[in-house]
């Protein structure tokens, strides 16, 4: 896509993530749906989806199983949470689930700047032992665009679903 001179960032156009260009909402149409790229509003949703699908997405190979094959630890083969199913949490797994969670972001949501990324524990009444809360932030790192993107989510370790929302809902 050549870069064009825009107004502001919201006239700006942008790539979606390879996952979104190989998928074929459209099949009976012949253009390409995202050939003029996408705006920042876009882009946002396109961030969150992949999120979204990450923590409901299950890796079953655990990093140790592929201890002989360091190259694939980084792997799509990875992508995805463990499952965590059926687990009840103390504090330790809480933050092994953080730290999983936040390790998770870092490889497979490039346009979030790495180093950037943070996932928190909530600290809510409600929650129970079998319901985490986190905050998930991070600025996003596409052209010129720099700004901060914040969701919530939660995941249910006995369905092992998560729900994801903006912070801004």
């Amino acid at each position: 896509m050549e870069k064009e001179t825009v107004k502001s960032k919201e006239d700006a156009k942008y790539w979606p993530c390879l996952l979104r260009r190989l998928t074929d909402f459209a099949p009976d149409e012949k253009k390409e749906n995202y050939s003029q790229g996408i705006t920042i509003r876009q882009l946002k949703k396109d961030i969150f989806d992949n999120i979204e699908m990450i923590l409901n997405s299950r890796s079953h190979p655990q990093a140790a199983d592929l201890e002989k094959y360091p190259e694939l630890a980084d792997s799509v083969l990875l992508y995805g949470l463990s499952d965590f199913c059926g687990k009840v949490c103390s504090m330790d797994d809480r933050e092994t689930i953080r730290e999983h969670i936040m390790h998770q972001l870092r490889i497979f949501e490039p346009r979030l700047n790495p180093d950037t990324i943070e996932v928190s524990l909530s600290q809510n009444d409600r929650e129970t032992k079998s319901v985490l809360e986190f905050q998930i932030s991070g600025m996003i790192d596409v052209a010129e665009l720099s700004e901060e993107i914040v969701f919530i989510s939660r995941l249910d370790l006995e369905t092992g679903n998560s729900y994801l929302k903006s912070s801004q809902e």
